[in-house]
């Protein structure tokens, strides 16, 4: 039979919980341990080759260029370049994830770029018959692309360079330069967007042939077209960020695409095709929400060019390709974040806006309005998608919005009223 502590009441706690408790508050200050503070990103990351489908032959054969190359462009945009697993000392990484981050150099920039972490990528992939080497350069926590540049080298000519050094020279030199054009892209990008537009691109299917290159190559090209002057979400380069972040004990906050579009690249399927450039493209597609995973417009499809462009690159052209980017356009319209939420429908107490959580609306939030002299407050309690079938007063269609329960002057919000973010913070002082 147990003896019950003078001080504890029957009711409050079983006994062996008061003992654990007793136990716990009796420990000395500090006792209990703490996880450890989150370390910084490094200013600058350069990271490994990423290969794309290359022939796994091919990549054996080249592998000692690609390694003496990818230190050689780490040295050539980093002050100092050293291991970041140096750096790593709040947690120390298994030793499968050390072999990545032995891989991976950090250093300070030599040139600013304006944001306080960047990394970048080469990459190797294949289009018909050109090889295609990229430098990306992307926001280390975010994940998103500043810049990019390319070089586009016949498999015939590439083949013709047989031994180490010649491989080694022509990636340097080649690394060197794109490095060089894709940071100062990064360097004039707007850092400060006007709209909540993500775009994240994926495939609907890969290629099978080897010599038709793969189609993840075709959406990085157009990541480097779309980028300068839109939000884009690298589909690559999550697996590398995203254990950095873990070991420096960063929150999550690799960006997420607000949008989506899934394609599909294929080629005329006539036995008498070459894979070759130029090579038109006939895509298919959808545009998707990533909220709800649901369409937002119809199947896109057009045919788009690929064609040997100026200095040795490949670029996407055509009508298809100009037909897409108005895609694009258009649905950033629709997250623009200078224009407030607006009402699209009333239901009593209830309000359904045109803005949601890709535009930055979470639950809970606090909003208001001004209709005829009379303040209307409420607040976020549920997001709706497409079957609502609702239309902004803006003249989109609504694809993802939110709920807003409407606390006071339930009667007078109407359609078109704008509702801003209540600036009060809680709690507050009292009297308010």
């Amino acid at each position: 039979m147990g003896v019950s502590h003078p001080n504890l009441k029957r009711s409050s706690v079983p006994l062996l919980g008061a003992l654990a408790l007793l136990l716990l508050s009796a420990a000395a200050p500090g006792s209990v341990d703490q996880a450890p503070a989150p370390l910084p990103y490094p200013a600058g990351l350069s990271m490994p080759w990423r290969l794309l489908n290359i022939d796994s032959a091919e990549a054996a054969r080249t592998r000692p260029a690609l390694n003496a190359s990818a230190k050689a462009l780490a040295a050539s945009w980093l002050t100092a370049p050293d291991l970041v697993t140096k750096s790593l000392t709040r947690t120390k990484p298994t030793h499968n994830n050390q072999r990545r981050t032995d891989q991976i150099q950090a250093g300070q920039p030599k040139a600013a770029v304006g944001v306080p972490s960047v990394t970048v990528e080469p990459s190797w992939c294949s289009i018909m018959n050109r090889h295609l080497f990229f430098v990306t350069v992307t926001d280390s926590k975010l994940n998103t692309v500043l810049g990019s540049a390319h070089t586009a080298i016949p498999r015939g000519d590439w083949a013709k360079l047989r031994t180490k050094e010649q491989m080694t020279n022509f990636l340097t030199s080649k690394l060197e330069d794109l490095a060089t054009k894709a940071i100062a892209k990064a360097t004039i990008k707007p850092k400060v967007a006007t709209d909540a537009m993500h775009l994240g691109l994926t495939l609907g299917k890969e290629v099978t042939r080897i010599d038709e290159g793969s189609s993840w190559c075709l959406n990085q090209l157009l990541e480097e077209q779309l980028a300068p002057e839109h939000t884009v979400v690298r589909s690559l380069g999550h697996d590398h960020l995203g254990l950095l972040r873990d070991l420096l004990g960063q929150p999550a906050a690799l960006k997420r695409p607000t949008r989506m579009l899934l394609l599909d690249w294929m080629h005329d399927g006539e036995a008498t095709f070459k894979p070759e450039v130029p090579v038109k493209f006939t895509v298919t597609g959808a545009l998707l929400e990533s909220v709800y995973g649901k369409h937002v417009h119809d199947d896109y499809q057009g045919n788009i060019l690929g064609r040997d462009g100026a200095a040795a690159t490949v670029e996407l052209t055509g009508p298809g390709y100009d037909s897409l980017v108005s895609l694009v356009k258009a649905e950033e319209k629709t997250l623009q974040l200078a224009e407030w939420p607006q009402v699209v429908k009333r239901d009593r107490a209830w309000v359904y806006l045109d803005r949601g959580r890709a535009w930055g609306l979470k639950m809970n939030d606090r909003l208001l309005a001004e209709v005829d002299g009379e303040t209307v407050k409420g607040h976020v309690v549920h997001f709706y998608g497409p079957e609502a079938k609702l239309k902004s007063p803006r003249g989109f269609p609504v694809e993802e919005g939110a709920v807003l329960f409407i606390r006071l002057n339930q009667k007078l919000p109407r359609v078109g009223t704008t509702f801003r973010f209540d600036p009060r913070t809680f709690p507050t002082k009292y009297p308010p």
